[in-house]
């Protein structure tokens, strides 16, 4: 019933998703997250299980950051955070003979280069 809500598409994850997700704010303390939210937090993450002797076992996780709900990996730098996809600001792109269009104010507010 997911796709009632928008959600089509199967997401990617790049971790075993039975062990704890954690990740480190700006304080400097882990928490413990979803694998959803732990797969587009921008900062320290780590990964979570424990041995048998019931000791924990953190692995720090450097794999990529994905959009938040989407598959699209984050490629621009980003403040630390979640990233979501409404942060992308798309760009107008020229093609060939429309340079002309530079001159025009309205455009130049919208083109970035």
């Amino acid at each position: 019933m997911a796709e009632k809500t928008g959600h089509t598409v199967k997401l990617i994850y790049d971790f075993p998703t039975q062990r704890a997700t954690e990740i480190q704010l700006e304080d400097g303390n882990w928490f413990r997250v979803t694998c959803n939210r732990f797969r587009s937090y921008n900062g320290p993450r780590r990964i979570c299980h424990w041995n048998e002797d019931g000791s924990p076992n953190h692995q720090e996780y450097n794999g990529p950051v994905y959009l938040f709900e989407t598959n699209m990996v984050m490629k621009k730098k980003c403040p630390r955070g979640y990233v979501y996809a409404h942060d992308y600001k798309s760009k107008a792109r020229l093609r060939t003979g429309e340079r002309h269009w530079l001159e025009d104010p309205e455009f130049k507010k919208n083109y970035k280069e």
